[in-house]
């Protein structure tokens, strides 16, 4: 179905930003792209990060915000990327149509254990969206690596069980600026938006409710 919305994606990605940005001199590339797969676990942890409604943005740290749900097993399925490439501030976004599964991003490796209080899940953690799938659009988050770092991408289920052959889509974009302050300028942010949008368009003709965000 993707496919039918490939001129759409190129609309998105160049008139856009040329329209909204005036000639911003940032430029974004796709660093992966799962395209439309089901959930297939690659391991098990112990609870699931609690979901604080903050997403983690450029320029600001966002602490772990804890773990829920714990000692119950949750399947998870990691996306491993080996190189980011030479753009340090990357978006992350997650098309979730049933609103099953939730996203973090980990620095070098992702070791989940069975010990109290974090689990593992609170060694090498970067980020994550706070939410999931908000208003039946996709999460997404922002964090910023050094350049060509190794990234882990675990994608979990929110209930024991509850994430067995549902659909989703990972989209990992790098972004470089030629200026950039500690906070994103306006322009930044909206470019940085094209990619959770797009996959939002994506699915636009689907159905489906906004269900459970938080915790």
């Amino acid at each position: 179905m993707l496919r039918h919305f490939a001129k759409l994606n190129i609309l998105l990605r160049i008139a856009l930003p040329v329209a909204l940005l005036s000639g911003a001199s940032a430029s974004a590339a796709i660093i992966y792209d799962s395209g439309a797969i089901t959930f297939s676990p690659t391991g098990t942890q112990f609870g699931r990060i609690s979901r604080d409604g903050i997403s983690s943005v450029w320029g600001v740290v966002k602490d772990f915000p804890g773990v829920i749900g714990a000692p119950t097993q949750r399947a998870f399925q990691a996306f491993d990327i080996l190189d980011t490439g030479d753009r340090p501030f990357l978006q992350i976004s997650l098309d979730d149509p049933t609103a099953s599964l939730f996203m973090a991003a980990y620095l070098n490796a992702f070791n989940p254990v069975n010990v109290p209080l974090s689990y593992g899940l609170d060694v090498n953690y970067l980020g994550d969206p706070g939410l999931t799938q908000p208003f039946d659009a996709p999460s997404f988050f922002q964090i910023i690596v050094a350049r060509h770092s190794h990234l882990i991408i675990p994608v979990s289920e929110l209930n024991p069980g509850g994430g067995a052959g549902m659909p989703l889509e990972l989209l990992v974009e790098g972004f470089y600026y030629s200026s950039f302050s500690e906070v994103p300028e306006p322009n930044s942010l909206l470019l940085c938006g094209i990619g959770g949008l797009a996959l939002f368009l994506r699915r636009a003709f689907s159905q489906g409710g906004n269900r459970n965000l938080i915790r």
